[in-house]
């Protein structure tokens, strides 16, 4: 039986928080640049903030955790994705895009998880799901099947397939790093609660940028370049071939460019950033998510999910001054009636959250004392 203290479970839920805001605010400013222009730019030096915090800059990826959290504490912990969906039509105004927006279209017209997720919506693999992932690892701190649960609710209001095993897996990562300090151990065990290699090209590309980062542990360039030539062949040659939107898809999703917003590649980036990341003992943190950010492709959606896994390892108190000061405890977002944020409000409502889930969902996998 897993134990922790209800005073290091919130540490460790503010630090996740903390570590998803530093992730956003060092991957913003390079998302979707153009892979030459970021090596030209920042070279293999970044480490720090690329741009002067704006505490009113609102990154469209913590929203809809906030509205999970919100939806929980309205109708409990059995909360249906109908229900959260409802609040997505109550709360989200402004910033919604891919899956989600197409998502939100459909349930406007009264189609509701699961068919929400694929009518006419070519984006049910993109990184979107992925991306809102963080909470339901928070809320279950060392109960990975809680959190797969909830991640698997609240995923099938905008993805499939693949598009939700992303969202799982990342749950589970975090679930897991409340209790897990050796990264490489964790992202193995959490490959258990997806589907094999042999079954899911998710896990396949897992699997492979561990095998990349092995290849290349001096030289995260050369280990983005294979990555992303394997995409390439995953794109062209695996997904295409039996993809049921195939026409739509290959022209205005799963071509070269805009695919930078598919779930694979970058999880491929996730999981080499979070390796070479945990090379650097004194600064796991901003090491992570500073590679992940000049790597490219969805930048400010991998740093954050690298920051909130980070973070919950480590706890805010471990991570360096240089990270989370300049957040003076304050985010903005757009949820309607919650645009701004204490962060450390935000993590004792979640870590409230998750003594619940813990008390009543949860007791045969940890204790909070």
């Amino acid at each position: 039986m897993k134990e922790i203290t209800k005073e290091e479970y919130y540490n460790k839920v503010y630090g996740s928080w903390l570590g998803r805001i530093s992730g956003d605010f060092v991957g913003y400013p390079l998302e979707f640049h153009p892979y030459k222009f970021i090596v030209k730019k920042y070279g293999n030096d970044l480490d720090y903030y690329p741009k002067e915090i704006n505490l009113d800059y609102v990154n469209d990826d913590e929203m809809y955790e906030i509205v999970a959290l919100i939806a929980f504490e309205k109708y409990g912990l059995d909360l249906t994705a109908k229900e959260i969906s409802q609040e997505w039509l109550n709360l989200l105004y402004k910033k919604n895009f891919t899956a989600e927006a197409i998502a939100l279209k459909n349930l406007r017209k009264g189609i509701w998880p699961p068919e929400s997720a694929t009518y006419n919506n070519i984006w049910y693999d993109a990184i979107g799901a992925q991306m809102r992932a963080d909470i339901f690892g928070q809320i279950a701190p060392g109960c990975p099947d809680i959190a797969k649960y909830y991640a698997e609710i609240d995923g099938s209001i905008s993805h499939s397939g693949i598009g939700i095993e992303g969202e799982v897996y990342i749950a589970v990562m975090l679930s897991n790093a409340f209790f897990e300090t050796d990264i490489r151990k964790n992202i193995h065990y959490s490959l258990n609660y997806i589907l094999s290699a042999t079954e899911s090209i998710y896990a396949e590309m897992i699997l492979k940028a561990i095998d990349i980062y092995e290849k290349n542990e001096d030289n995260f360039r050369d280990a983005r370049d294979e990555l992303i030539n394997y995409w390439h062949y995953i794109r062209k040659k695996k997904i295409k071939s039996k993809d049921r939107f195939m026409g739509k898809r290959r022209v205005k999703f799963l071509n070269k460019y805009i695919s930078a917003v598919h779930v694979l590649p970058n999880i491929g980036i996730i999981i080499l950033s979070l390796l070479y990341g945990a090379e650097n003992e004194k600064d796991t943190l901003g090491k992570s998510i500073c590679t992940a950010a000049m790597m490219g492709l969805d930048t400010d959606c991998n740093c954050g999910n690298i920051g909130a896994i980070i973070g919950a390892q480590l706890g805010a108190d471990k991570i360096p001054s240089k990270w989370k000061a300049p957040l003076r405890n304050s985010f903005s977002t757009y949820v309607k009636g919650y645009e701004k944020w204490k962060i450390t409000d935000l993590a004792k409502r979640i870590w409230n959250m998750g003594l619940k889930v813990v008390e009543q969902k949860g007791k045969n996998c940890v204790r909070i004392n």
